[in-house]
């Protein structure tokens, strides 16, 4: 099986590139080109079913040949918002920083067409459209085209760079607001001539002092804190109140909750501001309202949930022994930086799951990640085809590869 499989990726080398070459010349960030362009490529190499939902989500199926427990192969795509799309020359580059998942998700599900290799369940191979902190698209489609399934998935597949490592889990990441109301807020900055900043400045300050103190994990890491935005409205209003917002982008771990870190923030805001006559002070988490290409509006939270799979579950161990028992260096790892699908399927749906692909982090912060070269790209889709069929692949006793 192994030669099969590895003398069948070599003969997708030329189709690959061409896909490769063609997502990264469209010079585009409509999503709907883009998503055409992964559907079109699923009906060039015989899905047996390919749609597309209100979402965005591209879906293609092959049927396996008893219907028992599917795997899940997912990839996702970084779209624009709304209003980042209405500019005139609008950029692309983030919606192809994850194009080796996407190519991977394809072409393995393209090498195991090829290999007639039979599978006791479906194979699901999907790529989902997502905003920054905002995973609509995969809610989406559990929610709706996987609603009846969601029990028979034996485990999901992430298609991310991880250096031909399985991983198994990442840090949560959320974004979310503190708000300042109060008479006394207008006059703060306008009677005594201080920039919104500046009297936003004993916050931010032990915001970033709390931080410092904030837990670790052993296998992600530290949490950490960004300051994303500072704004200010009631300019004008003698009487009336005035209002600061900070926007803050949180990253978490297990070990902490939601309802902790919005309780902690507001008890640091009330803590800074409590000299301050009839003061308010609150916490919400962020939405954000996505307005997809098929028309559809969706009000979204803007959070990843944090996640780690158990290394000793029988979809981690098979995963990475198909790997290792066929040449691959691969071991258990997590990823420190980036968010994946994982946040839904792990951490909501407590489907075992997986992060499998080309690339690294470190390559995706240099700018180099997203454009893996056809080698890694060909031991990417070689390797999840190994993954696949380990999970949900027949045994073929008796077969040689000229019978096949």
């Amino acid at each position: 099986m192994k030669k099969l499989l590895r003398n069948k990726a070599r003969g997708l080398k030329a189709p690959l590139e061409t896909f490769s070459k063609k997502i990264s010349e469209t010079g585009s960030c409509d999503p709907e080109i883009l998503g055409k362009m992964v559907l079109d490529e699923m009906k060039r190499h015989d899905f047996d079913t390919v749609t597309c939902d209100r979402a965005g989500n591209i879906i293609g199926r092959i049927n396996g040949y008893e219907k028992k427990e599917a795997l899940v192969v997912i990839s996702h795509l970084d779209i624009p918002s709304w209003e980042e799309r209405k500019k005139e020359e609008p950029a692309s580059g983030s919606m192809l920083r994850f194009k080796a998942g996407i190519i991977s998700g394809i072409y393995a599900a393209a090498l195991l067409r090829r290999s007639l290799l039979p599978l006791s369940g479906d194979l699901i191979v999907c790529c989902v459209p997502r905003l920054e902190c905002c995973d609509f698209g995969i809610k989406c489609l559990f929610e709706n085209y996987m609603k009846t399934e969601v029990g028979k998935v034996k485990g999901v597949v992430l298609c991310e760079p991880t250096d031909f490592n399985v991983y198994l889990g990442h840090k949560g990441r959320m974004e979310y607001e503190i708000t300042v109301t109060g008479k006394s807020v207008g006059g703060f900055t306008e009677n005594r001539g201080v920039s919104m900043l500046g009297a936003m400045f004993p916050l931010i300050s032990e915001l970033e002092k709390a931080a410092k103190l904030m837990p670790m994990n052993a296998y992600l890491g530290h949490s950490n804190l960004r300051i994303k935005d500072v704004r200010y409205s009631g300019h004008g209003k003698e009487d009336g109140p005035g209002e600061f917002r900070v926007v803050v982008d949180r990253v978490f771990i297990p070990e902490e909750s939601q309802s902790d870190i919005l309780s902690r923030a507001r008890s640091i805001a009330a803590e800074v501001y409590r000299g301050e006559p009839d003061v308010t002070v609150s916490t919400s988490l962020s939405r954000e309202t996505v307005k997809t290409h098929t028309g559809m509006e969706i009000v979204s939270e803007k959070e990843f949930k944090p996640w780690t799979m158990e290394s000793f579950r029988p979809f981690a161990v098979d995963s990475l022994a198909s790997l290792v028992e066929n040449g691959f260096k691969s071991s258990f790892g997590y990823w420190k930086r980036i968010t994946t699908e994982g946040s839904y399927t792990c951490a909501e749906l407590g489907i075992p799951t997986i992060g499998f692909g080309a690339g690294s982090e470190d390559g995706l912060d240099s700018g180099t990640g997203h454009h893996a070269g056809t080698a890694n790209l060909e031991e990417a889709l070689y390797g999840l085809g190994l993954i696949i069929h380990r999970n949900i692949g027949m045994p073929g006793f008796g077969w040689s590869s000229d019978e096949i």
